[in-house]
């Protein structure tokens, strides 16, 4: 899979419930992904619970849990989608567990791989 830079940050697109979304690459994350709350109500996303999670301000946010499909890396997979006010969409390292991602900015690359 090849991402690109956007705002100096790397982006991947996933296809989430149908419908290709562009995420930002955050390794900070340790979840699989988050959407804003607007894109989930568009997706009509099922609620399977609530988390808290620590933002990257070091505040603790409680939000709330739904379940979605997506393509990745020629698999399908249901996850855990969190869900953020803000108005990105996030990556996180839970989804890239078996992955080589090679990030080079200078050169524009954005590779994520299967390592298995």
């Amino acid at each position: 899979m090849k991402g690109y830079f956007q705002f100096g940050n790397p982006v991947i697109e996933l296809n989430v419930e149908g419908r290709k979304i562009a995420m930002l690459l955050d390794t900070g994350f340790n979840g699989n992904i988050m959407l804003p709350e607007s894109t989930i109500r568009e997706l009509a996303l099922d609620q399977i619970g609530i988390s808290d999670y620590l933002t990257a301000s070091g505040d603790n946010k409680v939000t709330e849990v739904y379940k979605g499909k997506i393509d990745f890396l020629d698999e399908k997979l249901e996850v855990s989608i969190l869900s953020t006010d803000a108005d990105f969409s996030l990556a996180g390292m839970e989804l890239f567990h078996n992955c080589r991602i090679v990030v080079e900015r200078s050169k524009n690359i954005v590779e994520v791989v299967n390592s298995k």
